[in-house]
């Protein structure tokens, strides 16, 4: 299945270096969207956008915490 309304699209994945946050971000880039995540784990960011190049970048920051996401 695919999405073409999706490609081109900006897109923040929330929880982006692991699990569900992962999967969803690589499948927005399967679809051509450009994606920046945000996860707590900075360690885990780093991971992942190295193996992902094509991700636009990503955030550290708890998105619990207003202070970081503002």
């Amino acid at each position: 299945m695919t999405y073409e309304d999706l490609k081109g699209k900006r897109v923040v994945i929330t929880g982006g270096a692991s699990g569900i946050g992962l999967a969803t971000a690589k499948r927005f880039l399967k679809e051509g969207s450009k994606v920046v995540i945000i996860d707590i784990n900075e360690e885990g960011l780093k991971k992942v956008l190295s193996e992902n190049p094509g991700l636009v970048g990503g955030i550290k920051a708890d998105v619990s915490k207003p202070d970081e996401v503002s």
